[in-house]
């Protein structure tokens, strides 16, 4: 959580090798083995800032900073050192890095990374709009010159988004379809059947070589759950990103399972000019979200469902908030109090979501919200799902993630990459953000609550579910799993240790 980190204000190298040492509870022998991983996406290009997860990125790529298992804590990764203030955030970065080209990791690369993400046409560019300038202090000293404070840009510098490349790479245009970074394996095009299988080899020249466990990575891509259980059975990979509803199947045929918490998604409201304008009719949408039945018909029991976006220990979080109880008969008063209008939304779904999307289409129309499910391939729905095209959708955003720094500029305010239809927030909201943005960091919780308190009552987010992530693996070949909480279908593969 960004407030965890925000407290204090220099961190170290020896803090930061501290909670390292704590993802494997010991420092490990120099990378062995080959680990063999079923996985549900295969990469949408090379270009870092738009996979929709970090399934492969992870395996080529490093940022400034890193996320750490818990999924909150900021760990040192390419910087080793950094210093906060309201106006500025200088960072130490480590020496003797290298990408995989040999380019040298210097204050120089970083630079001409952020310059590339703020000339990017993508989500990633808002994310970095506070930073005014990136002045090199010295070869292995950088500094951001922000705009305003801007506490949600450490849990930014975290993401896949602002995972580094070449600038030799991003000077010859090759960066895009041709992978190169510092991270710990570099890519196998030679081995590799695109669309199928995809290989990476230990890079010799890691400057940490003692955290990689694989020396080597194969991905074999089956978006189908079944078919990646029917490897897993025949033997072809080590472990697989697995289903809820194969974790009895897999018990029984003596495979382990591991679950983590994937993704915090929600009904996401984004047409809120027209369609979805009168707060009766937000407010009939949540009570009409068939939670209970979701979680029956495709997670095995195993959803939790929180009332707000953040969770107890963030300082946005509201005690005792009830979530909106689902009643269909409920919605139908709040849709006849708002004059029984007659609305028609599309509802974007992936495949992997159509159990989803056919029990929440069916519950919207009993209440008299008829809709309509668009179905799309996994990469037309990730390119398009925030388009500005569809009034409403069930998902969710990592750019969501770390607290309402993040959250609130992402999702509501002006100018925002998902506030696709330019709806102006509640003027109230907003009057809290600007508060909260310059409140010294003990002043901040009572302004992010009451603005946790707004978005429910005005029912701008509603029907929280966090979805469970499971792998199913080898324990004769896998010692240890390793994820990371709020990434969905990613193993941490170095910290992934095999049988010797």
């Amino acid at each position: 959580m960004i407030n965890k980190v925000a407290k204090s204000v220099r961190y170290s190298v020896a803090a930061g090798c501290l909670a390292i040492a704590g993802v494997g509870g010991a420092v490990w022998a120099e990378p062995s083995g080959t680990l063999r991983w079923g996985a549900a996406f295969e990469p949408q290009g090379w270009n870092p800032q738009v996979q929709p997860n970090t399934t492969f990125s992870q395996l080529i790529y490093e940022g400034l900073l890193e996320m750490g298992p818990d999924g909150e804590t900021l760990l040192p990764s390419l910087a080793h050192e950094w210093t906060v203030t309201p106006t500025d955030i200088t960072f130490k970065l480590r020496e003797g890095v290298v990408f995989h080209d040999g380019t040298p990791f210097n204050a120089d690369a970083v630079i001409a990374n952020i310059k590339n993400v703020q000339a990017a046409s993508n989500r990633w560019r808002e994310t970095v709009a506070g930073i005014k300038d990136v002045v090199k202090v010295d070869d292995y000293t950088v500094r951001l010159d922000l705009n305003t404070p801007s506490p949600a840009l450490l849990f930014t510098l975290a993401q896949r988004g602002l995972h580094f490349t070449s600038p030799k790479a991003l000077a010859d245009g090759t960066w895009e379809t041709k992978p190169i970074g510092t991270g710990p394996y570099t890519f196998n095009e030679a081995e590799t059947v695109s669309g199928s299988n995809y290989v990476f080899d230990y890079f010799e020249g890691y400057h940490n070589p003692e955290a990689v466990g694989p020396e080597r990575v194969e991905i074999f891509y089956l978006p189908d759950s079944a078919a990646r259980y029917n490897v897993l059975l025949a033997g072809q990979v080590d472990a697989i990103d697995g289903d809820p509803t194969q974790v009895a199947a897999a018990e029984s045929m003596g495979f382990a399972n591991h679950y983590w918490s994937t993704l915090r998604y929600h009904l996401i409201m984004l047409d809120r000019k027209d369609l979805l304008g009168d707060v009766n009719v937000r407010k009939a949408l949540c009570m009409s979200m068939p939670l209970d039945n979701i979680n029956a018909a495709r997670y095995e029991g195993l959803l939790k469902f929180p009332s707000q976006r953040f969770d107890e220990g963030n300082a946005a979080y509201v005690a005792g908030l009830e979530p909106y109880k689902y009643d269909i008969e409920g919605a139908k008063a709040l849709l006849a109090e708002a004059g029984n209008p007659d609305i028609n939304l599309e509802l974007p779904s992936p495949d992997f979501m159509r159990v989803i999307s056919s029990l929440a289409k069916e519950s919207f129309d009993n209440s008299g919200l008829k809709t309509e499910i668009v179905m799309m391939p996994i990469p037309e729905y990730f390119q398009n799902f925030y388009s500005g095209r569809y009034p409403f959708l069930i998902n969710t955003m990592t750019a969501e993630n770390g607290g309402m720094f993040n959250y609130y500029p992402f999702r509501f305010g002006m100018g925002g990459a998902a506030n696709t239809y330019d709806v102006e927030p509640p003027a109230r909201l907003e009057e809290l953000y600007q508060q909260a943005l310059v409140a010294p960091v003990e002043e901040q919780p009572p302004l992010l609550q009451e603005m946790t308190q707004i978005i429910h009552d005005e029912a701008l987010d509603c029907g929280y579910f966090d979805t469970v992530g499971v792998v199913h693996y080898n324990t004769n070949t896998i010692a240890n799993i390793a994820t990371t909480v709020w990434e969905p279908s990613a193993l941490r593969y170095k910290d992934v240790r095999l049988v010797k």
